[in-house]
């Protein structure tokens, strides 16, 4: 029998044809500015060479995604981080007794912002405390002031102070900024230590430091 070319053969080929290949085609035909979206694209497919130069900016990073790592060091360079002062306080008793007395300061303890830079104050501090009950805290502090005016450092044990046996704990804090309003004021700093009378006689805050800190 001779082939013959029919409606049917034309129909058939044509139908095998656009089913084989023939969506690619008519996607590539069809695709519009905005068609692609981010549903058609497989994960890991976009790479670094397919984005635009500044295609990728600050809204369309997720806060919190990038680390220091991340980061170059020239984009760090403009940021300088100066202490500008350091002072502390040796072994201190007698703080068992839940009242307020001045914490001796030695070192630089004066602030004089500069223009244009941020002031701020840090501290550590170390105990070594117990509790005359276990149903109790020993949770002595230290506040800082700066010309007599209460601070929000305030240094107290990092530990629950619930043991009835010595033991050593840190505790940081920090505040700032400084001197924003009024550069180049003097701000002296002061300390108080405040005890707790559920602390035993032998509780004791073993060192503080302080540091005067200046960002620009």
């Amino acid at each position: 029998m001779r082939p013959r070319l029919t409606y049917a053969n034309v129909v058939a080929t044509l139908a095998l044809v656009l089913a084989l290949g023939g969506g690619t085609v008519y996607a590539a035909i069809k695709l519009g500015k905005n068609d692609v979206k981010s549903r058609n694209i497989a994960p890991g497919a976009v790479q670094n060479s397919d984005l635009d130069k500044n295609a990728v900016k600050g809204p369309n990073i997720k806060n919190g995604a990038i680390e220091s790592g991340d980061l170059s060091a020239k984009l760090l360079e403009g940021l300088d981080v100066d202490v500008t002062g350091s002072a502390k306080s040796g072994a201190q008793g007698g703080i068992n007794a839940d009242t307020s007395t001045p914490l001796p300061l030695s070192g630089k303890t004066t602030i004089r912002p500069r223009s244009g830079s941020v002031g701020a104050l840090v501290a550590e501090g170390r105990f070594t405390i117990a509790s005359t009950d276990p149903a109790e805290y020993c949770q002595p502090a230290i506040f800082l002031l700066l010309n007599g005016d209460p601070t929000r450092v305030f240094v107290t044990p990092d530990s629950e102070g619930n043991s009835t046996t010595l033991e050593t704990s840190l505790g940081r804090d920090a505040d700032g900024p400084f001197g924003l309003i009024s550069p180049k004021t003097p701000l002296e700093i002061t300390a108080e230590l405040r005890g707790d009378e559920d602390c035993t006689p032998d509780s004791q805050l073993d060192r503080l430091e302080v540091r005067i800190v200046q960002i620009r």
